[in-house]
């Protein structure tokens, strides 16, 4: 106690020490007010929720366990937007798998000793099937019995006939490339209404240089209304 009376009349006589005892009690209140705050309102954000999706992983959500109902509906709808995107990729990929690359046209053949050719039967060769895709496109596709000899090909041909009058006229004739595993001729579906004969057919590689090279064909009757 003898000790306080001194500091007060110690500080009765100077004035500063007052002052400068309310500057320190000052400072160590802010302290104290600065460490209750951090407590409160942390220096560093802390991440509460977070929540990663990619396109190929699929997630398990127990809706359930979250009491946040404004994170509930962000995550079912987030949920919802995976799921449109995968369908529609995955139609994306059905539809893409579904139009299958057609020959590209021979714009080099040539039969440098042809006078004509000869044509013979392809039956034993391959099948083919002509449809129309759509109203644009006839697809024509080439399915052979052993795909050995497509390297001793040299091309395939179309020629189209029109039939009119129990007649068989010219109406256009196409080279193309064999390809190694599927063949398909797809040409523009613009002929005019009628009947038309479409002869698809192969020329060998011997046979390039002759005088009469052989064309073994197939044909297939297609009307066009």
């Amino acid at each position: 106690m003898k000790i306080i009376k001194k500091i007060k009349e110690y500080a009765v006589k100077n004035k500063w020490v007052d002052s400068l005892f309310w500057i320190i009690v000052a400072a160590m209140t802010t302290l104290i007010i600065e460490r209750s705050c951090n407590k409160i309102i942390p220096d560093i954000p802390i991440v509460v929720k977070e929540v990663s999706d990619t396109l190929k992983v699929v997630h398990n959500y127990d809706f359930g366990s979250i009491n946040d109902s404004l994170i509930n509906a962000q995550l079912k709808n987030r949920l919802q937007n995976i799921e449109l995107v995968q369908q529609y990729e995955a139609e994306i990929v059905k539809k893409s798998k579904s139009i299958k690359s057609a020959n590209s046209i021979m714009l080099d053949a040539s039969f440098p000793n042809s006078n004509g050719y000869v044509q013979r039967s392809a039956v034993s060769f391959f099948t083919l099937e002509i449809s129309p895709t759509n109203e644009k496109l006839i697809e024509l596709e080439i399915s052979f019995f052993d795909n050995s000899i497509i390297n001793d090909i040299y091309c395939l041909t179309l020629t189209i006939f029109k039939l009119e009058n129990n007649k068989k006229i010219y109406y256009e004739e196409q080279y193309y490339n064999v390809n190694e595993t599927y063949n398909l001729i797809r040409i523009a579906n613009s002929l005019p209404e009628g009947t038309f004969e479409f002869c698809v057919g192969l020329v060998f590689k011997k046979d390039r240089m002759k005088e009469y090279p052989n064309t073994y064909q197939i044909k297939k009757v297609f009307k066009v209304k």
